[in-house]
This record gives C-alpha cells, structure tokens and sequence, in this order.
C-alpha cells in the first residue's frame, strides 16, 4: 500500500484510492481493495465529497442533503455517526484521505482520482474519447432521501450540460463530415430535439455525398418533431430539407432511365456494382420429393409426398411466396426432371433417407437456383403420421424466414436509395430481427417509403405487423393495449381482403387478446385456415393457447405448451415465436430457476430486452439472487424501463389481476 504524504509534503505517486461513480458506485484502493462502504448514507456521504470539486462542504449542507425530513439536531447527530463509519472504513489508507474539520468535510485533493472528473475535463477535442452512451452517474444510488434525489439530478444535468456544450463545440469547429456525424449522432441521442445538430448532420451527410443517409435524416428529424412535439421543426431546419428534397428529386428524374427504380445520383449509370432490382419481385418456390420410389421405401415415400404437400399448402398460406408442390418422387439425378427450371427462385427437397413402419427420416433442403443451386438451408427431421402437420406448420415459418434473410443479406451492400420497396422491406426485416431501439426510425423509414410505392402489397404488411408486434414487448411508454390498437385495425382490414392468410390470422388472434378481446381472440383462432395437427406441440399453431392460457389465467398450462414449442428443433425464427410469454408464464408458474436459466439464454445474445429483464428480476428477487437483481434492474433502468405499478399494469393489463399482483409483489412494487 502508498503511504500517505511524507513529512515533506511530496505527493504518493499514485493515488491512494480511486473513486468510480460512473455506473455502480465502487471505491478502490491503490492496492486493489475494495473500500465501498455497505451503507447507504455512507456512500451518499462520499458520493457527495467526491463531486463537490475539491472544495469543502458544509456539515449543515450534508446533513440537508441526506436526512431533510429529520430535524435539524437529529440530523447533525446523524452525520457523525456516518462520518465516523466513513473514516473507518478508509482507515487503511490513512488519515489524510478525508479532510474533518468542525463544520466542514472535504477529500483532500492529490490523494484520489474521481472518474467524473475526467469526464468534466474532457474538451471538444476528446469528447469522443469518452464511452458511447455514458454510465448513468450513481446508477445505484437512487433511494437516499427527497433531497439527495433533488441534488443527483442536479448533478446528472450538470453531467450531461458539459457533453452536450463540448459536442456542439466539436460540431462547430470541426471540418471533417465524418466526425460532424459521428457527434451529431451522439449529440441527438442526448437532445433529439437540438435542430442545429440535426441541419449539421444532414449537412455533414451532403458533404459527405451520402445522400441516402442525408435524407434518412431529414426524415427522422421530423419524425422526431412530429412525435414529441406534434409540430414541425424551425424554419431554418425546414429550409433545409425542403432544398434535399428538390435536390434528391431532380437529380433522381434526371438520371433515372424509363420505368427504373429509385436509384442513387453516384450510382445510377451503367458503372454500378449492382443490377437493377425490379419494382415489386416476388420469390418462387417449389417443394419437390427428391427420391426414386422402390417397394421397400413404399410407406415413407407415402410420407414424404404427404409432407411436401402439406409443407407447400403452409408456406403458400403466409401469403408472401409463389409456392408450387412437385409431390411425385423425382430421380435421383436431383433437378433435371424437373419441367421448367427457371421458373422458381428456390427449391425445397424433401429427399427420404431411411424408411420403416410408418416412420421415415429425411432431409429437408433449400437450393438457390440463381447460384447454380447452391444449398442455402437444410435440417434432419422424423416423420410419422402423428407428426407432419405439425412438423409441415413449424418447418415453412422457419423456411419462409431463412429464405427472406438470404434475399436481404444479396441486398445488404445496397445504399438505401437504390433499394426496390422489395428491398426496403428486406432491410427492415434485418433490422427488427436485431431488437435494436436505436434502428426503430430507420425501420420506419424503410417501410413508410416501400409502402407508398408498393401499397397495399402483402410481403411489406407482413414485416410491418411483425415489426409493430416485436416492439410492442418492448415499449412501456403506454399501455399495450393502447399502442397495439391501430395494428389491431390495420389487422381487421387486411384480415377482410386476405381471410385465408396464416401469418395474417395468427396476428390478428395475438392482437385480439392483448387488448383484452379473449372472446373473438378465441373465436378466430377456433376458426384458422388449418386445423390443428394430431401432435401440436411442435406447430406454429399451437402459440396462441399458451396466450389464451395466459389471459385465462393458467400460468401453468401456458408453460407447459411453451415448454413443448420451444423444446422441438428448430424453433421458429419468427416473431410468432413469443419467447418472452414463455419465460413470462414460467415466472408466474412458480418456475423460477427455469426463468432465470431461459432469460440468460436470451439475454447472452439480446441484452437489452426488457421484456425478459422483467420476469427475470422478478425470479431473482424471489430467489434472493440479490446481485443478480442487481444487475437486471439496472439494466432496466438504463434502457428507462419503469418499473412502476402504472407501468406494470398497463404493460401487462392483459393478465388476470392475480397474476399482476404476484408480479408486483417478487418486483417489490406497491399494488396500484
């Protein structure tokens, strides 16, 4: 350990004890000691010292500041107890740390390094060397007393006014457009209501010739505007995007040949790296039987055409493929016999490999015929009479899935303004399937700007539903009921055009239940276009019973068909899959130890989901797995998940009341 100050007066020539605020609270000796105190008001007491600029603070100040509700003599006497308890705990370092006078307290400087104070020192210069998105400051320290709370959110602003002071001088002074972006990105994250770093970044993207990234811009800054504050931005900002526009739009008829699409200005020769796209493509598959029929392989042969059957009847009933069943076995010598090649942008196979009584193992596999059919998915299943509905309905939503993100990663390189509406709902599949809030605008982006060329068009409500489904889990601003209500008309009215619809009927039966429409949620889901497999467990279409489970309040029930959806390879890679009703259900199963190993499997590659933070910090509290809870309630604090009984009830007014109150009880939140 550093001894303190020599008798000289040489400073150590490190300091003594470290003081980390950022984040969770953590005080570090030189050594590496961990000299955190264990109580609350003692490390208010430091936290206090620490951001007070090196200057002394008042012991009538601090006694204010953690005990505003006693009386003044209490209080005092309150103070010296924790000051004694503090001195205590930073004994080993020496006396000198702490500077005790009669009336005031003070760290003596020299002897410690505070992480804020790095942050306060930045310039515009280093600004960015600093961590994107900063720690909240003192993430831990929320529920000290009114008084403190008051001064932490003084100090939080005080935090956030340098950065926001030293990007708008980065913004300001810089000359590169890149680094113009890059700290108007972080400045808008900060205030994304700062109309002088949206102008600069769209300016900076101009400069920059990224046009397609200029006008995103532009279209979310009013996005923004129109949202927050139900108007549009300034004239000057205005001014600006009216000018884009003019400019995007002449330069695009300008160079754009007869009946192309939207192309990019810098692109939109015959020098691009990319073909054209067509307006609206629509993929083609065939399911064929890929084997020669012998008496011995008779019963699984049987199966196997069944299957492609009922395979092509399921992936043509999403509406969003052209599907065509080749069922009678084809020759070995694979896809000669098959008439008219050209015609399908993919193959399915279905080749049987072994027979037996009733039963058949096969391999299921899709082939891109414009990449001289190369395999582009495949998976091993079994196949017995009591099984292949259900493997058929699970199979073409994890098909239908794996084809579409193999037509949006061929697009991936694509500027946004050379995308076809085809293209641009590729993109936002891509993009909801990360769960990324930041990526929100942008997906609307996509989608606003296909639609209006491509309304009405199948494929691109499809990744608009599920887009809106997947975010409601994760939006808590309003109730679920609330948000869900305008996809629940959209539903109903694309519901009436396309009655036969799988994917269309699944939704509209979720939507229907989580607005609290158990009844007609029921009623539709008795009548879907394909009746339920002899063995469900494993098809789509079993998912919405564990819902109606759930809504009818049998947590159990609802586990236990979840459990069996989820335990079945592969699981669908859709949002119909609702892993977050399956940890939900297992938490208001009493199943605690199963909700907390199935939310650190979804978190380990999706951290910042709320919708299985919750039930996982309602497990954890009721195993007392306190540094668990710890760290998932923070986690929700950071994504500003409120974890308040309105929010909790509107989030889940779904649920029957008991099941709303055992989540307030194990999130120790008041009953509203």
């Amino acid at each position: 350990m550093h001894a303190p100050p020599s008798h000289n007066g040489l400073l150590p020539d490190r300091p003594l004890l470290n003081i980390f605020l950022l984040g969770h609270m953590r005080v570090v000796s030189s050594t590496g000691l961990s000299l955190l105190p264990t109580g609350t008001k003692t490390r208010a007491l430091l936290a206090i010292l620490a951001l007070s600029n090196r200057r002394p603070v008042a012991r009538t100040r601090l006694a204010e500041l953690l005990w505003s509700t006693r009386a003044p003599e209490q209080a005092r006497a309150s103070l010296r107890q924790e000051i004694h308890r503090l001195m205590d705990i930073l004994s080993p370092l020496g006396p000198e740390v702490l500077d005790v006078q009669r009336h005031t307290l003070a760290i003596r400087p020299g002897l410690t390094d505070i992480d804020v104070e790095h942050v306060l020192r930045t310039t515009a210069q280093t600004i960015m060397d600093l961590p994107n998105p900063l720690p909240p400051l003192l993430e831990d320290l929320s529920a000290v007393d009114p008084a403190f709370a008051i001064w932490l959110e003084e100090e939080r602003t005080r935090l956030l006014d340098h950065k926001i002071i030293q990007l708008e001088a980065l913004m300001d002074t810089a000359t590169d457009p890149a680094t113009i972006m890059a700290a108007t990105h972080r400045l808008l994250r900060l205030t994304p209501l700062n109309e002088g770093a949206w102008r600069a970044h769209i300016q900076a993207a101009m400069r920059n010739k990224e046009e397609g990234a200029a006008l995103l811009g532009a279209e979310t800054c009013l996005r923004t505007f129109e949202t927050t504050l139900g108007t549009t931005p300034g004239q000057q900002t205005m001014s600006l995007i009216t000018q884009l526009r003019a400019t995007h739009q002449s330069t695009t008829q300008a160079t754009r040949p007869p009946h192309a699409t939207i192309r990019h200005p810098s692109t939109s020769t015959s020098t691009s790296q990319f073909p054209p796209e067509p307006p609206l493509p629509t993929l083609a598959a065939t399911v064929f039987l890929n084997a020669a029929s012998t008496p011995e392989q008779a019963a699984g042969m049987a199966l196997g055409e069944q299957f492609c059957r009922e395979l092509g009847l399921d992936m043509a009933m999403h509406g969003v493929l052209d599907v065509s069943v080749q069922a009678e076995p084809a020759s070995p010598a694979l896809f000669h016999p098959l008439p008219l090649l050209g015609r399908w942008d993919y193959l399915i196979g279905v080749s049987i490999l072994t027979t037996s009584e009733g039963e058949a193992t096969c391999l299921l596999q899709a082939f891109d015929t414009r990449t001289d059919n190369t395999i582009v998915w495949g998976h091993r299943l079994h196949l017995t009479a009591a099984t292949l509905r259900a493997l058929s309905s699970r199979f073409a939503a994890v098909l239908l899935f794996s084809l579409l993100m193999g037509e949006a990663r061929k697009v991936a390189g694509r500027p946004v303004a050379e995308l076809s509406p085809f293209g641009q709902g590729l993109r936002a599949l891509t993009l909801s399937v990360r769960r990324d809030r930041a990526a929100y605008p942008t997906i609307e982006h996509l989608l606003d700007g296909a639609q209006k060329r491509a309304p009405d068009n199948p494929f691109l409500f499809f990744v608009h539903t599920h887009y809106l489904l997947m975010r409601m889990y994760e939006e808590w601003s309003m109730p679920v009921a609330d948000y869900i209500q305008p996809m629940l008309c959209m539903l109903r009215r694309n519901f009436a055009l396309f009655p036969g619809n799988v994917a269309l009927h699944s939704m509209l039966t979720t939507a229907l239940f989580y607005t609290n429409q158990t009844e007609e949620a029921l009623f539709l889901h008795a009548q879907a276009p394909l009746a339920q497999p002899a063995d469900s467990r494993a098809s789509t279409q079993v998912l919405p019973n564990g819902l109606a489970a759930l809504c009818r309040g049998d947590a159990v029930r609802a586990a236990h068909i979840y459990s069996d959806f989820f335990g079945v390879a592969p699981t669908a890679p859709f949002f119909t899959a609702p892993d977050q009703e399956f940890v939900l259900s297992c938490f208001l199963a009493d199943r605690h130890e199963e909700t907390l190993r199935l939310a650190r499997e979804i978190l380990a590659t999706c951290p910042d989901r709320s919708a299985i933070l919750v039930p996982a910090l309602a497990a954890a509290n009721m195993l007392g797995h306190q540094s668990l809870a710890q760290d998932y309630r923070q986690r929700l604090h950071r994504l500003q998940t409120p974890l308040t009984p309105q929010a909790v009830e509107g989030h889940y007014g779904y649920l029957p009341s008991a099941m709303r109150q055992k989540l307030y009880r194990a999130l120790h939140l008041p009953q509203p």
